[in-house]
């Protein structure tokens, strides 16, 4: 089996923390290295928790003036033990669930399908399911409408995450590893090779044009979950973009909730499983419920704000995003690049 550790950055996701960690433990992740910061909804104490028990590392971050959260995290890891051990990485976030096509059954196999130095691990955003309030079910369980897989706008919907053979780069990185070597092997989604010119622009970090290659994997972005939950993201802001607002616009680019995809459900019963397993441990359980108790305390408290109880009901007017058709998509996208284009 290919040792493989997940990297990531936390911040305030007590709620969701344990199904996550449960997900990938099921999908045959061995090791998470967690860096955590300021957090105040008990996200370090079931991190501390986990971490005693073998689970996962967890850091307490102490993020330098002028780094954001997330690169701080990534900078260190780099120089982390575990990181160096390591086989394989992924860098993705707790929001992000890894989403494998059957007859794949964990981590391994899809490196062994894929055959490759780099996977990319196409997004496909998922809305809030009409939801206002945090459901008591599994994230996966309750956020099943997503954005179709032939949309073309807006462009972060072909963004990706990327599982990487440690080895074969260096520095790890947001969307990609950040060390430039142009004779790695990268595969899409589906296991089709990607030109060398691909493992030469560090910048790109989205696939545009045709459908979604997931035939081997899908990463399921469920970036806004009930409106609920978006007032707690916009309470405790994004790890990578310090400066971001977390706004109207932020839900509408991302609220797809156009089609139903249940491919994730396959998995629900070996998750189930883990996170039981998970809040037998010493505290979890005890730290899990209060920090549910803590986010329904928070979003209450939230809401006695009027301005943000007038967001909230903005949230759900804006129901669901819609996709433009592809002539206008495809329009919108050379109109951005144009504008991008220097004088």
């Amino acid at each position: 089996m290919s040792r493989t550790v997940i990297v990531t950055a936390m911040r305030n996701e007590a709620p969701h923390l344990l199904e996550w960690i449960a997900h990938h433990r099921a999908l045959g992740v061995e090791d998470f290295l967690v860096y955590s910061n300021d957090c105040t909804d008990g996200t370090d104490t079931i991190l501390d928790l986990l971490a005693a028990a073998g689970i996962l590392h967890h850091v307490r971050n102490q993020v330098p003036e002028g780094r954001t959260p997330q690169w701080s995290a990534l900078a260190q890891a780099a120089g982390h033990p575990l990181y160096a051990e390591a086989e394989w990485v992924a860098c993705i976030d707790c929001d992000e669930f890894l989403n494998l096509r059957p007859p794949l059954k964990d981590f391994s196999a899809l490196i062994a399908a894929a055959d490759a130095d780099a996977i990319i691990l196409p997004w496909r955003l998922f809305g809030h399911n009409g939801h206002a309030m945090p459901p008591a079910s599994l994230t996966t369980e309750a956020y099943t409408r997503a954005i179709p897989e032939n949309a073309l706008y807006p462009a972060l919907s072909r963004f990706f995450k990327t599982l990487y053979r440690r080895g074969s780069f260096g520095k790890p990185g947001v969307h990609r590893p950040k060390s430039l070597v142009t004779h790695a092997k990268w595969v899409d989604g589906s296991g089709r090779a990607l030109p060398e010119s691909f493992a030469a622009s560090q910048g790109q970090i989205m696939l545009w044009g045709g459908p979604l290659a997931t035939d081997l994997v899908q990463l399921n972005h469920y970036s806004v979950r009930s409106a609920g939950d978006f007032l707690l993201k916009r309470a405790r802001g994004l790890p990578n973009h310090t400066d971001k607002a977390i706004d109207l616009t932020y839900w509408v680019e991302r609220n797809f909730n156009s089609v139903e995809d249940t491919s994730i459900l396959s998995r629900t019963e070996a998750t189930k499983a883990e996170l039981d397993r998970l809040r037998g441990l010493p505290g979890i359980a005890a730290a899990d419920h209060g920090a549910r108790e803590t986010a329904r305390t928070e979003i209450n408290r939230l809401l006695s704000d009027p301005e943000t109880v007038q967001f909230f009901g903005r949230l759900l007017l804006a129901a669901g995003s819609a996709p433009p058709p592809p002539d206008t998509a495809r329009r919108l996208v050379a109109l951005y690049r144009n504008a991008l284009r220097p004088e």
